[in-house]
């Protein structure tokens, strides 16, 4: 079966729309020929570039379609199944693309519109709340169940937490067009912890972060998120998908919401004591934020439940869950 992934990541975006997509394309790649549709805006544009090197990295196929002429040019694409992950949609672009493909699949995090697709995949936490709106026979897939993570987080070992916090990780995203890294590690400069530093492949070229590298302040590009992880105690997060890849290890976390979807992850990962939300990233107050990590790196009590409710949360096996359902296993598939 031949597979498209509608998908794009850019400074702008960010990078987690390409990021858990080729999770998905990874494990269906293992039986089905998968490409990439990306967009592209003009031949000298950086928009949409950082997103295309990222899939083709990884073996894929990347066809590109207009930025303004995003429906025409996906008519003339070939695919059994078009799964879209992306914001720039409304219900034209479902009902339009239901009829060029023989099935669709849109992967949600907001529930805006009516969704007349084959398959609705929410693989966040906060998905289960929402109220979706589709037809009789939309097959959904909803929840913590169909958490896409990458192989190495899936089946991870219970996280032994240490009595006294000597590492921390920060992460913000793939890309930091509001310095917020930058704003943390002036908020932390004076604190006794080595700190672990994930510089994201859009972050800014001339990156400002480097003035404060020293041997507390450690920085990672191309960073292996699984191994910062396995030797971090706590983290300080961006609420999106970073989010369960944490929870799979057992790192505590303080969670920053950067865009408007992280804050219903936020919300429920916060009342089920999985993180503790520090709310929007341009509401932070210094002295509230350097209480909270202190408090919570001195309170191993805190950070030992917190690390088992949100391992028992996730298993890491959502994408294989995902793969399953939308029947493209290889007893489905006649393989």
């Amino acid at each position: 079966m031949k597979i498209a992934i509608r998908a794009d990541g850019g400074a702008n975006i960010g990078m987690g729309h390409i990021m858990r997509t080729l999770v998905l394309a990874n494990e269906l790649s293992k039986i089905h020929d998968v490409i990439y549709i990306c967009r592209v805006d003009n031949p000298l544009s950086e928009k949409y570039r950082i997103g295309i090197e990222m899939v083709k990295s990884q073996g894929f196929v990347v066809k590109t379609i207009r930025e303004d002429f995003i429906l025409l040019d996906l008519n003339n694409m070939e695919a059994d199944l078009l799964i879209t992950d992306s914001y720039d949609v409304d219900e034209k672009y479902f009902d339009e693309t239901k009829r060029m493909f023989n099935k669709t699949a849109y992967i949600d995090d907001m529930n805006l519109y009516y969704f007349n697709v084959n398959f609705l995949i929410n693989q966040n936490i906060d998905g289960i709340d929402f109220d979706y709106k589709v037809n009789n026979d939309t097959k959904l897939l909803i929840g913590p169940d169909y958490i896409m993570l990458r192989d190495e987080f899936r089946d991870v070992s219970e996280k032994y937490i240490k009595e006294e916090v000597k590492d921390i990780m920060v992460t913000v995203g793939g890309s930091d067009p509001h310095h917020i890294t930058e704003q943390i590690l002036d908020y932390v400069k004076m604190l006794d912890y080595n700190f672990h530093i994930v510089v994201g492949p859009s972050f800014e070229k001339d990156n400002y972060l480097k003035d404060f590298e020293n041997l507390k302040v450690r920085l990672y590009y191309n960073a292996s998120m699984y191994e910062i992880m396995q030797n971090c105690d706590v983290a300080v997060a961006a609420c999106g998908s970073t989010l369960y890849e944490l929870a799979v290890c057992g790192i505590p976390t303080l969670g920053l919401i950067i865009v408007e979807n992280q804050q219903g992850i936020a919300k429920k990962m916060d009342e089920l004591s999985m993180i503790k939300s520090m709310g929007w990233y341009d509401r932070l107050i210094k002295e509230e934020f350097i209480n909270e990590l202190n408090y919570l790196c001195n309170d191993f009590v805190k950070r030992r439940e917190m690390s088992l409710k949100a391992k028992k949360a996730i298993d890491g096996n959502g994408v294989k869950r995902i793969v399953k359902e939308l029947g493209l296993t290889y007893d489905m598939d006649r393989h």
